[in-house]
C-alpha cells in the first residue's frame, strides 16, 4: 500500500508561513532590531552596529523569512483577481527591495583612495576588509614565489574586551544587550589557517597561521631599562641599558639597539631580535669564535643564511672593482657594490641570491647594534676583526681611536622573541663565551626584579678575560623599546590595530606582534613593525596585516583640491576635488598607478577618457563613472558603475614642512603655469552598489501599491454609502 500523506500536512505550514500574523510578528521584530541598531550606531559607531546586528546570521535569517512570508502570501491568493493588484504591487515591491539589499550586501563594493594633487590612482583600499598578506619568496626559483591573501575578520573591539566582566564595567548605554547580540558573531573571529605555498615542484611550503590576540586600538608602552651589575677588573658597577624605538623610515636603518661605554673602556650593547634566525646567527658565531689564521689584515665577514655560516675574507671583498661580483663559496650567494672604510672599519655591500633578489648589508665590528641586515633575503652578517693586529701591522692605524675602542672587551645582550635574554662576550680579539638567561614564565609579562642572584648570575673566566654580571631588572619587550598594550580610542586619536600571530613555517615557529597598515593614507613601504620575515629552507615568508584592495580598472587623476573655511574660523565649510578619469597608455604607468600613487607619474602616459575631464567632486556632489573597454582593464572593472564621493583630506602642506617635499617634486603640472606653493591629499570614497536600481524600483512599487490601496478605498467607501 503506497504511503499516502494528507494534503493538510503541506497546506497548514504553507498557510502559517504566509499568514498575516506571522508577517506582522516578523516585521515587528525587525523594526525593533532596526531601532536597536540605530541606538547602537549612535552610541558605538557604524562598525559596531554592522558587526553586532546587520552582519549577524539571525538578522539575515529574519529578513529571509520576511521575504519568504511575503512571497508565500502572494502565492496563497492565486488565482489573482483584479482587486489584488494593489496588494500584489506592494508585496512584489517588498520582495524586490529585499533582493536589491541582498545584491548590495553580496556584491557591492565600498573603498577609499587617497591621492596627492597631480597623481593618478587605480587601486582603492577597503578599510572594512582586513587581510593577511603572505609573500612567499623562493631564493632559488623565482617562478615558485607567490602572494597569498587570507581574509581576517577582526571585529570592532579588541578580543580581550568581549569578556562579560568587561561589559559590566562600561558606562555606555545598551552595553548588556549589545554583549548578548554579539555572542553569535564571536565564533567567526577565531582565525587559524593552513595554506600550502609555492608552485610546481616547490608546492611544499606549508604555513600555519593563528591569531592569538587582536587589539583594535593599541599603543606601545615604554618598559623600564635593563638594569645589571657587572664586574670588570675586580670592580662592580651598575649599568642601565634603555632601548628606545627608532623613529625612522623603513629601509634606511635597522638601528634600534643601545651601546654603553664603561669608565675603563669596556662596552655593553643591548638589542632585540626580530626573528628566530637572527637569534640563531647571534648565538652561533661559528668560525668567528677564533679568526681564521688565513684571514687578511681586515678580518672576516660571517654571513648566516639558510641555516649555514659562510666566512669571507674582507681582503677579497675590498679587491672587487665596480661591476665585479664575488661568489660566496659553497653557496648560491653573490656579493657586489662593496664599499669599505678603514677608519671604522665599516663595510657595505649588496647580497644577491641566484634568483636575482638583491638587498644591502652594512656591518660594524664595533657597533653590532647598528648593523643593517638583509632581512627580506634572510641573510644576517657580522664583521669580526683583530684590532691589535691592524694597529701593529699598519702604520696608518697605530693610533686609530676606533680600533683602540674595538680592542676593549664587549658584552652583547640580545632579547629573543621568546622573552629570554642571550649574551655574547667579545674579549677584543675573539668571542670567549656565550649563553642565555632563562626568564621564569610567570615573569614574562611583568617586571622581573630578581632577589636570588644565583638565578641570573654569570661568571666568565678565560685566559684573556675575567668578568661577572648579575641581571637586576629585566622586562621583556614586544617591539623595540616597549610592550604592546590596549589603548582607548577617542574621536581625536585612534590607536593602531595590532595582532599577535603564531606562524609555523617549514617546521620553525615564531610568535610576534605586527601592526596593521593604515588603510586611508597614501601607500608606503611597510615599516619595521608592519612586516615580519620568517625563514625556511632557502625561502622567506613575509607576513603583513593589510586591507583588501579594489582595482577600479580606470585611473583617477587629482588635478586640484580646494578647501574653504568659515569666515573668521578655521573650520572647513566646503572642500572639493577636481579630477579627470584617465586610462594608462603604457603598461609601466599602469603598474605604478596600481602599486602606489605616492610619486608623481609621467602624465604623458595617460589619456583622459571621453566625458571624464574636469569632474568636480564635492561633499554633496558625487562623481560617477561607468566601466567601459579601456586599456589595461581587469575584468573586475568591466561594466561597474562607480559613484565617487568626497570623504576627507590631508593637509595642505607648505614648503617649510617636510611632507611637502616628500609628496611634491617641484614640477609644473600641465594644467597650471607655475610651481605649487602648497600641496594637499584628497581621500575619495568609491562606491559600487549593484542593488541600487532594484531598491529604487522596490521602493517605487511599495509607494505605488500603497497609493492604489488608498485610491480604491476612497472610491469604494462613497459608493457603499
Amino acid at each position: 500500500m503506497p504511503f499516502d500523506v494528507p494534503v493538510r500536512f503541506f497546506i497548514v505550514p504553507f498557510r502559517l508561513i504566509g499568514s498575516l500574523t506571522f508577517g506582522i510578528a516578523l516585521l515587528s521584530f525587525l523594526l525593533l532590531l532596526l531601532a536597536f541598531g540605530t541606538f547602537i550606531e549612535a552610541e558605538y559607531g557604524t562598525a559596531v552596529s554592522q558587526f553586532a546586528l546587520y552582519a549577524n546570521p539571525w538578522f539575515h535569517l529574519i529578513t529571509a523569512l520576511l521575504g519568504l512570508n511575503i512571497f508565500v502570501s502572494v502565492l496563497l491568493r492565486w488565482p489573482w483577481q483584479r482587486n489584488h493588484i494593489p496588494f500584489l504591487i506592494v508585496h512584489f515591491g517588498i520582495v524586490i527591495l529585499l533582493f536589491g539589499c541582498f545584491l548590495t550586501w553580496q556584491y557591492g563594493e565600498e573603498a577609499q583612495i587617497t591621492l596627492p594633487e597631480g597623481t593618478v590612482g587605480m587601486v582603492a583600499v577597503k578599510p572594512a576588509s582586513p587581510q593577511f598578506m603572505l609573500q612567499y619568496i623562493n631564493h632559488s626559483d623565482a617562478d615558485a614565489s607567490e602572494m597569498v591573501h587570507i581574509p581576517f575578520r577582526s571585529g570592532p573591539f579588541s578580543w580581550r574586551d568581549y569578556q562579560y566582566d568587561h561589559w559590566k564595567q562600561k558606562s555606555n548605554r545598551y552595553k548588556l544587550p549589545l554583549w548578548y547580540a554579539m555572542q553569535t558573531t564571536l565564533p567567526f573571529l577565531a582565525a587559524s589557517h593552513s595554506v600550502s605555498l609555492g608552485r610546481g615542484e616547490d608546492a611544499s611550503a606549508n604555513v600555519e597561521i593563528e591569531v592569538l590576540d587582536y587589539l583594535a586600538h593599541s599603543a606601545v608602552e615604554p618598559v623600564p631599562p635593563l638594569d645589571l651589575r657587572i664586574r670588570w677588573n675586580d670592580q662592580w658597577e651598575s649599568v642601565r641599558l634603555d632601548l628606545q624605538p627608532q623613529q625612522v623610515m623603513s629601509g634606511l636603518t635597522d638601528s634600534r639597539g643601545v651601546n654603553v661605554t664603561m669608565p675603563h673602556g669596556q662596552r655593553i650593547t643591548y638589542n632585540l631580535a626580530l626573528s628566530q634566525k637572527e637569534l640563531t646567527a647571534f648565538r652561533q658565531p661559528q668560525t668567528s669564535l677564533y679568526l681564521l689564521p688565513s684571514s687578511g689584515l681586515w678580518g672576516e665577514v660571517v654571513l648566516f643564511h639558510n641555516g649555514k655560516h659562510y666566512s669571507i675574507d674582507v681582503e677579497d671583498l675590498k679587491s672587487l672593482e665596480d661591476g665585479q661580483y664575488y661568489t660566496v663559496p659553497d653557496s648560491a650567494l653573490t656579493i657586489s657594490n662593496v664599499r669599505f672604510r678603514d677608519r671604522g672599519p665599516i663595510i657595505h655591500f649588496v647580497a644577491m641570491t641566484q634568483t636575482g633578489d638583491r638587498e644591502a648589508i652594512t656591518l660594524f665590528p664595533d657597533n653590532p647594534e647598528l648593523n643593517v641586515q638583509a632581512r627580506r633575503l634572510g641573510i644576517f652578517g657580522t664583521y669580526w676583526v683583530d684590532p691589535t693586529r691592524i694597529m701593529h701591522e699598519s702604520a696608518d692605524h697605530t693610533d686609530n681611536p676606533m680600533l683602540q675602542r674595538l680592542a676593549a672587551p664587549r658584552l652583547d645582550f640580545l632579547q629573543g622573541m621568546d622573552g629570554n635574554l642571550y649574551y655574547r662576550v667579545w674579549s677584543g680579539r675573539q668571542v670567549v663565551a656565550d649563553g642565555s638567561i632563562r626568564i621564569p614564565h610567570t615573569a614574562q609579562s611583568e617586571r622581573w626584579e630578581a632577589d636570588d642572584m644565583s638565578m641570573n648570575s654569570v661568571s666568565i673566566d678565560t685566559e684573556t678575560l675575567s668578568a661577572d654580571f648579575n641581571i637586576v631588572r629585566f622586562v621583556p619587550q614586544d617591539v623595540p623599546g616597549g610592550r604592546v598594550v590596549p589603548a582607548a580610542a577617542t574621536p581625536q586619536q585612534h590607536g593602531e590595530q595590532r595582532v599577535e600571530l603564531r606562524v609555523l613555517f617549514d617546521g620553525a615557529e615564531d610568535v610576534f606582534w605586527i601592526r596593521a597598515a593604515t588603510p586611508t593614507v597614501v601607500p608606503l613601504p611597510p615599516e619595521q613593525d608592519q612586516i615580519q620575515y620568517l625563514y625556511g629552507n632557502n625561502r622567506t615568508l613575509a607576513v603583513q596585516l593589510n586591507f583588501e584592495t579594489l582595482d577600479l580598472g580606470f585611473g583617477i587623476l587629482l588635478k586640484q583640491f580646494d578647501k574653504r573655511t568659515e569666515p573668521g574660523l578655521r573650520m572647513s565649510s566646503h572642500y572639493s576635488s577636481l579630477v579627470d578619469y584617465v586610462e594608462p597608455t603604457d603598461s609601466a604607468a599602469a603598474g605604478l598607478a596600481r602599486r602606489s600613487p605616492m610619486f608623481s607619474p609621467n602624465l604623458e602616459y595617460y589619456r583622459t577618457l571621453p566625458g571624464g575631464a574636469d569632474i568636480l567632486i564635492s561633499m554633496n556632489r558625487p562623481g560617477f563613472f561607468r566601466g567601459q573597454s579601456v586599456t589595461e582593464r581587469n575584468e573586475i572593472g568591466q561594466g561597474r558603475g562607480y559613484r565617487i564621493y568626497q570623504a576627507s583630506y590631508i593637509g595642505p602642506f607648505y614648503p617649510d614642512q617636510p611632507q611637502f617635499h616628500e609628496i611634491y617634486d617641484g614640477r609644473i603640472f600641465p594644467w597650471e603655469s607655475r610651481p605649487r606653493e602648497s600641496i594637499a591629499l584628497s581621500t575619495l570614497s568609491v562606491n559600487d552598489d549593484p542593488g541600487r536600481g532594484w531598491k529604487y524600483l522596490g521602493s517605487f512599487l511599495i509607494v505605488l501599491g500603497s497609493a492604489l490601496f488608498v485610491w480604491r478605498r476612497s472610491v469604494r467607501v462613497p459608493h457603499e454609502k
